[in-house]
C-alpha cells in the first residue's frame, strides 16, 4: 500500500469528492452538501496518495459533540475498494474522534452495504439497534439500517 496522508478537506477538494460521492452511495450528497463549512464540532478529512496528494482515494465527514462521535459520510473511490484503503480511512476517523474526545463513535449503516459492516465490525463496532425501512433502494422499496456504536473508553 502506498504512502498516504489524511488531512483536513479543503474547499478545492468538493468537486473530486463530489464525483466519488456520486460513484460510491447509491443515493448521494449533492456538492452542496459535501461543500459545507465545517462547525466547531464537525470533522471533514480526506485520504490522499502522498506521491500525488490530487489523488483523493477517500474521505469522511463526523462530528463530535459531548463525548459521542458520529459518523456522517463515509467513502471510499469505487476503484481504489477491496485494497484495504478503508481500514486505513476508518482508522484516521476513529483516531480523530478520539483525539477532540470521543468516548463512543455511532454509525448507520445499510443493511445490504456487507463489506462496510465487516470493516466496521473489524474495528469493533457492534449493532445496538436497526432501524426498519430507514434506506431508500433503487427500486422504490425501503431496507433497514443496522445502527453500530464503538466505546473508546
Amino acid at each position: 500500500m502506498s504512502d498516504y496522508q489524511i488531512t483536513p478537506l479543503d474547499h478545492d477538494d468538493i468537486e473530486r469528492i463530489t464525483a466519488i460521492e456520486q460513484r460510491a452511495h447509491l443515493f448521494p450528497w449533492s456538492a452542496s452538501q459535501l461543500a459545507v463549512s465545517p462547525r466547531q464540532f464537525d470533522y471533514h478529512y480526506v485520504l490522499r496518495l502522498a506521491t500525488t496528494p490530487s489523488t483523493i482515494i477517500g474521505y469522511f465527514y463526523a462530528r463530535c459533540i459531548a463525548g459521542e462521535g458520529e459518523v456522517l459520510n463515509i467513502a471510499i473511490d469505487p476503484d481504489y475498494q477491496g485494497q484495504g484503503w478503508g481500514w486505513v480511512l476508518l482508522n484516521g476517523m476513529i483516531t480523530t474522534l478520539r483525539h477532540v474526545g470521543a468516548d463512543s463513535i455511532w454509525l448507520e449503516v445499510r443493511e445490504s452495504n456487507i463489506p462496510a459492516k465487516a470493516l466496521y465490525q473489524k474495528h469493533g463496532f457492534r449493532v445496538v439497534h436497526r432501524r426498519q425501512q430507514y434506506y431508500r433502494c433503487a427500486d422504490g422499496h425501503r431496507e433497514d439500517a443496522w445502527i453500530m456504536e464503538k466505546r473508546l473508553t
